[in-house]
């Protein structure tokens, strides 16, 4: 338990730093693309981490059913929902697109209401409730945050990055539900490099259609160099501790340590991206993770 615990407080840290490197990204390339190039880089660490751990054996037990929900749960939250939050960085920024999608776990107890028959207690209420106004704080149109020296975020372009990291943050939700039930039994290596894959391909196919990859030849040293940081920490370090928190401390738990990412992704972006969160934009942030806290405990 505390190790699966430790875990999930790791992969939180891990998805904040990533978070930078994103938005860095995001103004360079296609979101398709950087998804797909950075999860083919996470396989360096997934491949190898499979074999070190003994998971060769699981394929055998990758029945019909359990394909179907992890090979659903990446399409939903590792190219869609991924892919959307990389504009929602490049729109809003990281101190407010993070905290706005950290409310997965809302969307997470809908599913796990509606596919799992789990019950919504009263405490998940009010946490939905301190989701919300934090979501309102943090998106709000008066106090804008700063990416730079005098750049602000127009009303309109405020309003598109809040839905985007709104679909965001439900498809992470249901992703969570998906995943869960296909990791039942299966070594978590194994199961990701069964999910990885299908990010690659099919966030490169998209990006192929929508003519992204010319970009390949305007790729510098460091725009490469935060591809390749992003997938390491992103999908490599990032994806393999949180289903294997998953499988050690269960979702819930696991869910309170991710829920504390924002904590570590506003003090970043305002040192490496000199992003200025104005007051409501700090409460906002403290008051959704203790809703999401509320919702899961």
């Amino acid at each position: 338990m505390i190790t699966g615990i430790v875990f999930g407080l790791c992969q939180a840290i891990c998805w904040a730093s990533t978070s930078i490197f994103l938005r860095r990204l995001s103004a360079r390339l296609d979101p398709y693309l950087v998804n797909g190039l950075r999860a083919a880089i996470g396989l360096l660490i997934i491949v190898p981490l499979m074999f070190i751990t003994g998971g060769v054996g699981d394929y055998g037990k990758l029945t019909a059913l359990r394909l179907v929900y992890l090979l659903s749960s990446v399409i939903v939250g590792g190219v869609f929902g991924d892919s959307l939050y990389v504009s929602a960085l490049k729109t809003l920024g990281v101190t407010r697109a993070f905290p706005i999608t950290n409310g997965s776990p809302i969307f997470a107890a809908i599913f796990g209401l509606i596919l799992l028959g789990e019950e919504i207690s009263a405490t998940t209420f009010v946490g939905m409730a301190f989701v919300l106004f934090g979501v309102y704080l943090v998106a709000r149109p008066r106090g804008h945050v700063q990416s730079g020296p005098a750049e602000t975020i127009p009303r309109a372009q405020m309003l598109r990055g809040v839905i985007y990291a709104s679909i965001t943050a439900s498809l992470w939700g249901l992703a969570a539900v998906l995943v869960a039930l296909g990791l039942e039994g299966i070594n978590s290596s194994t199961a990701n490099t069964v999910r990885v894959p299908v990010v690659v391909l099919i966030s490169l196919a998209v990006a192929g259609a929508r003519g992204q990859f010319g970009a390949l030849r305007t790729i510098d040293r460091k725009t490469f160099r935060n591809l390749f940081i992003a997938g390491i920490l992103g999908w490599g370090l990032g994806g393999s501790l949180y289903v294997a928190a998953v499988q050690l401390a269960g979702p819930s738990k696991t869910a309170i340590m991710s829920s504390t990412a924002p904590l570590f992704a506003v003090p970043l972006s305002m040192i490496f991206l000199k992003e200025r969160p104005g007051r409501y934009v700090a409460l906002g942030t403290v008051i959704s993770v203790l809703g999401v806290v509320l919702v899961i405990v």
